[in-house]
């Protein structure tokens, strides 16, 4: 299999988050916690703010949680603000990440320059995060599987970030004249806009998918050994408008009356999509429940497996309740998986016993009780 030569042929330095600081984030008042590289464990009770933890982590990289719709939701009762803070190690640099929001706003900082945006945060901090509802990244619409590519897109491709920018800027525009009813010669004014930019933007998705794919076969492989000797495992690329038209700008052409009749843009970049089919059929019809957790973990892990060969960076795993997303021989496989591809990861779990050992000299352990997070003794 190709990541096995790879793994056991080259070795990446580790990024890895240093510490992390939080103040009133959910349930938790204070905490300060140094991290150490490889596996990291936090052990709690049910509602003890295990997972709030994990959630901080990826709102600093995200702007966004994975649980809550309102980010002042995230703030704990009777305060009004949270603050995040972590220390980042890359190959070269430390770099320092601040974050702090109230119910209006958002202030960010970046090695204590107050002019940083999400997207400064969100390079210095490449987290993949795997949770009891990450087979939602197959069983929901397809807007969770655009994030899952246009993750890879923002790391590997320096120019996606400004292309998919202008096609949302394009895009919103349109849709404010559709909703308005402006005469069908001013709506499509935007198109030139949202054409050029939604183009590029499906050209870097294209190109990402197409690369990522093999890498992807063989972690699944791996993972699901008996299953792939009997079936066949294809991804295709959808861009969002039928197959008929040659292009996007004949799809916006043919569906300009339709879409100013609805008040939005039907077709585009903004409705792509990954086909993911076994045997010819939709996945869903062919996989089980575990098989789609497994899909989604090689997925992950050929993100993370194709950013160190093209980097020489790693990226950071979270992993939140691991017991409820794969068996006990599964857990082994990835978090084995994880230190050879010297991965710092994060697992969250209720008993220490469900996580397996399987490289104990680089595992730490910490105990979260009364919002107090102390490392075992």
């Amino acid at each position: 299999m190709r990541y096995l030569y790879f793994l056991n042929k080259i070795s990446f330095p580790m990024a890895q988050i240093d510490c992390l600081k939080l103040q009133h984030f959910r349930n938790l008042s204070q905490i300060e916690w140094t991290l150490g590289s490889g596996q990291n464990i936090i052990v709690g009770d049910n509602a003890a703010g295990k997972t709030a933890i994990i959630e901080a982590l990826w709102f600093l990289a995200s702007g966004r949680s994975f649980r809550a719709n309102q980010p002042k939701q995230l703030i704990q009762q009777d305060h009004n603000q949270f603050t995040l803070y972590c220390e980042v190690a890359h190959q070269h640099r430390t770099h320092r990440l601040g974050l702090c929001r109230d119910a209006i706003q958002t202030i960010i900082h970046l090695d204590g320059q107050k002019n940083a945006t999400q997207s400064d945060l969100s390079q210095c901090l490449p987290l993949q995060l795997l949770t009891p509802e990450s087979h939602q990244l197959l069983t929901e619409g397809p807007k969770a599987r655009r994030r899952f590519l246009d993750w890879g897109c923002f790391f590997h491709y320096a120019e996606f970030i400004g292309h998919w920018r202008q096609f949302q800027r394009a895009l919103k525009q349109r849709n404010m004249a559709l909703k308005q009813q402006r005469p069908l010669d001013e709506i499509a004014l935007w198109d030139k806009n949202l054409i050029g930019a939604g183009l590029a933007v499906n050209a870097i998705r294209s190109d990402y998918l197409q690369k990522l794919e093999p890498i992807l076969l063989d972690f699944a492989e791996y993972l699901m050994p008996r299953f792939n000797e009997q079936h066949n495992l294809t991804l295709s690329f959808y861009p969002g408008w039928s197959s008929h038209y040659q292009n996007f700008g004949d799809s916006l052409q043919q569906y300009l009356s339709k879409d100013r009749q609805l008040g939005f843009t039907q077709y585009g970049p903004h409705r792509m999509d990954i086909r993911i089919k076994v045997d010819q059929q939709d996945a869903l019809m062919r996989l089980s429940r575990g098989q789609q957790k497994l899909l989604v973990c090689s997925l992950l892990l050929a993100q993370a497996q194709y950013l160190a060969e093209q980097s020489g960076e790693s990226v950071i795993m979270l992993i939140d309740d691991l017991p409820a997303e794969l068996d006990e021989t599964h857990r082994f496989k990835l978090l084995n998986l994880l230190q050879e591809m010297h991965i710092q990861h994060l697992v969250t779990t209720t008993s220490l016993e469900l996580i397996p050992a399987t490289h104990k000299d680089s595992r730490h352990v910490f105990y979260l009780h009364n919002s107090q997070l102390r490392p075992s003794t």
